[in-house]
């Protein structure tokens, strides 16, 4: 496979093999202040073996879950908890520079969407993009370390909300929106409409193979034409890609994850590779989806690539 570009692989939020996942809440309806507390000194705790885990295992991918401390965008929350779990961030820093590790966070697009036209509902999106952006600056990540978005929804029209996402990115502070990357989705809005939101605002996009396949842009754009322009928007920040890598679970709806990568995507995928880049797993089986990949390139004999290498 001479000419490949590199590729670093990562996965989501928990851990299979330890299940740790530093993503425990509890019911609105059960919220105190010892409660929360308890509750972030325990994911705390476990978000500190999953980086250990990740080091040893040379993982240098990995999304931090949203719940890591609960409610944290929420009114029900009035913890300062940055100030009281300080110490234990700047711990979890250090760890993560030591290994390299290149950390996210992704929102559900219920709680975060860029396009809605009641206020309400952006000012909660806002709410949760700074507590995702403080996770990142608290952990010391690097420009690379970001923060995805879906745009949302399309009502009244698809125009109106497109113009009310630009309004909001447009108004957006800028050390909110350098945490920012959009991702198109598989419901609403593709890759070729998301684009030119990204680029307009300077923001980068993450390229997402299974959305791709299931919400089709118009004209179509191929892997490979979604790979190079959605690695554009990151290389004009002198930042390396990130791709979302996923497979269609069978029998399931359109753009259901599988537990793993099927071989045919994973292999599409890094052939399609414009430069070297990182993949982010969005499989059920999380941390085994990636070793499963692993093995598979041991049979073939391929080489996992660091920063700026080749794959022979």
């Amino acid at each position: 496979m001479e000419g490949i570009a590199s590729y670093r692989l990562g996965y989501v939020a928990q851990s299979l093999t330890l299940g740790v996942s530093a993503g425990h809440t509890c019911r609105l309806s059960g919220v105190t202040a010892e409660r929360l507390a308890a509750l972030i000194a325990r994911n705390l705790e476990e978000l500190e073996q999953l980086l250990q885990f990740n080091a040893s295992q040379g993982i240098e991918v990995f999304r931090v879950g949203s719940s890591l401390v609960p409610f944290a965008s929420h009114p029900v929350n009035t913890l300062k908890w940055w100030k009281t779990f300080a110490g234990d961030f700047a711990r979890l820093a250090r760890l993560a520079r030591r290994s390299r590790q290149r950390l996210s966070l992704h929102p559900s697009p219920a709680a975060a969407s860029l396009s809605s036209r009641h206020a309400h509902v952006r000012e909660a999106a806002l709410a949760e993009l700074r507590y995702s952006a403080r996770v990142l600056d608290l952990l010391e990540a690097g420009p690379e370390s970001r923060v995805v978005l879906h745009v949302g929804g399309a009502a009244p029209d698809r125009q109106e909300a497109l113009d009310t996402a630009h309004r909001f990115l447009d108004a957006m502070p800028d050390a909110l929106r350098e945490r920012l990357t959009l991702e198109h989705d598989d419901k609403v809005w593709s890759a070729r409409e998301v684009l030119p939101l990204a680029r307009e605002h300077g923001v980068p996009m993450v390229g997402d193979n299974l959305h791709n396949a299931v919400l089709a842009s118009r004209p179509v754009m191929t892997l490979e034409e979604l790979l190079r322009e959605a690695a554009s928007t990151w290389t004009r920040l002198d930042l390396r890609p990130k791709f979302h890598l996923a497979s269609q679970r069978p029998l399931a709806r359109p753009g259901a994850h599988a537990d793993r990568v099927a071989p045919a995507d994973f292999r599409a995928m890094v052939s399609a590779l414009p430069v070297p880049a990182d993949l982010m797993l969005e499989a059920k089986e999380k941390d085994l989806a990636v070793f499963a990949l692993r093995h598979l390139e041991d049979v073939s004999g391929r080489r996992r690539g660091g920063m700026g290498a080749r794959v022979p």
